[in-house]
């Protein structure tokens, strides 16, 4: 059978390997995208400390979605579902015959007695469709750690993909990836080198919810974090009224709703402010309808999803960051990183206790908390920010020195540095016991 022109066979793959060494590869569901510029920002940061990153996304990258961190991510980053292409179809029949036991330990264990439904099965097919060709991507550059940011499509790729590829993988979890999206969750958390949590919170639900699981797996507390060089305070411009600032997807975890509600019982109490709700989603026209219906067109703004570029100017000038986040059918935030951006600029935040929101707001400390689903709680913090600049301006001070203890970017990038090290070892480690046994 004659080798496809874009199948390098195995010879061919060695060759390339030898040419380019990557070493690390990072892998998302879609990358870049707008809405998560946590992880473009991880990539810039691991790049700064030497690692040399091949990008890896399932679906191709968002439109327009550039980060100043990395603006050409998007050209250089990879599409792994590509079923158009020989090749693909190509990786399965390779790995059929040059690695049968990786093979069919991965359809077996991950698709045909995968403890899911049928319908879950069916995605877990889907996966699996995928991984070879993936597997063989990730042999071609060199790769000798996947890792995987969420822990729902990304890991179920990623999980597959390594073990045919004999290389180790990790993945971090953040919130709707634990909470609803629960895909193959065990096995992957017994799998993995290690599970990157952003918050106690998660590490705790992984342990009371997956015990046997997470007995056996490593889970790091690794914080999403920031740039505090590129983050700093901000002289706001005089004279304005204060400005209420809500960054996120408009989808009703995030409390958006209940922020509406809030201005304007700040409207009815006399206090003098504005607010603008950065973001697109399913909510966008309910919160539309209610700003309509509140007669709150003067007070509230919904601009849209806005670029990275376009949003700083917004943030220096805002007086107050809000962040009602709520639960819905065990659907919840993690810790947003827009609250973390915020405290940064010293932006005094109000913010609500759900998952591991109070981990980086200490109320009355860091900032203001309040129960969710509570639009008068939220009116009333944030009254009281708009009557005390001297305690808003306290708590600011204090947000930003929490952000620069625990939430700093460059400190997560280096304990990933360190994390990713052990995995190669640990994995040149085994292999060398299996040699010589």
């Amino acid at each position: 059978m004659g080798a496809h022109p874009d199948w390098p066979g195995p010879g061919g793959i060695k060759a390339q390997m030898a040419e380019s060494r990557y070493g690390l590869a990072y892998l998302s569901r879609v990358l870049p995208i707008i809405s998560e510029t946590f992880v473009v920002r991880e990539i810039a940061a691991l790049r700064s400390l030497g690692a040399r990153i091949k990008v890896f996304s399932l679906f191709p990258p968002e439109d327009q979605a550039s980060h100043p961190e990395v603006p050409e991510l998007a050209r250089e980053v990879e599409v792994l579902l590509q079923p158009g292409k020989l090749a693909f179809w190509w990786s399965h029949l390779f790995f059929l015959c040059r690695y049968p036991r990786r093979y069919w330990h991965c359809l077996s264990r991950y698709v045909l007695l995968a403890p899911e439904s049928w319908r879950n099965r069916r995605r877990c097919l889907a996966f699996f469709a995928v991984a070879p060709y993936a597997a063989w991507r990730l042999r071609s550059a060199g790769v000798r750690h996947l890792h995987a940011h969420f822990g729902n499509a990304a890991a179920s790729l990623a999980m597959p993909a390594a073990k045919l590829a004999g290389i180790s993988f990790s993945f971090t979890v953040h919130a709707y990836d634990i909470f609803i999206d629960k895909l193959l969750l065990p096995a992957k958390l017994e799998a993995a080198a290690f599970v990157a949590c952003i918050s106690q919170f998660n590490i705790d639900y992984l342990r009371q919810h997956y015990p046997d699981a997470a007995a056996r797996a490593r889970l790091e507390l690794v914080r999403n974090g920031i740039d505090p060089g590129r983050f700093q305070p901000s002289p706001h411009p005089p004279g304005a009224p204060p400005q209420i600032m809500a960054v996120g997807r408009l989808v009703e975890t995030k409390g958006f709703h209940d922020l509406v509600m809030a201005c304007a019982r700040l409207r009815q109490e006399g206090l003098a402010y504005k607010c603008l709700i950065v973001g697109e989603g399913p909510e966008g026209d309910r919160l539309k309808k209610m700003v309509a219906d509140l007669k709150l067109e003067d007070r509230v703004e919904l601009p849209g999803q806005l670029p990275p570029e376009e949003l700083l100017p917004h943030f220096q000038r805002a007086d107050f960051l809000a962040m009602p986040a709520c639960v819905r059918n065990n659907d919840q935030d993690g810790i947003p990183t827009v609250l973390i951006e915020a405290m940064a600029m010293e932006i005094p935040v109000v913010a609500t206790r759900v998952s591991g929101i109070p981990e980086l707001v200490k109320d009355g400390e860091t900032g203001l908390l309040v129960n969710p689903d509570d639009p008068e709680a939220l009116a009333a913090a944030l009254a009281r920010l708009l009557g005390d600049r001297e305690l808003a301006r306290g708590l600011a001070a204090a947000g930003r020195a929490r952000v620069l203890a625990e939430f700093n970017l460059h400190r997560s990038a280096a304990r990933l540095m360190e994390l990713f090290r052990e995995a190669i070892d640990s994995r040149q480690e085994s292999l060398k016991a299996i040699r010589a046994a």
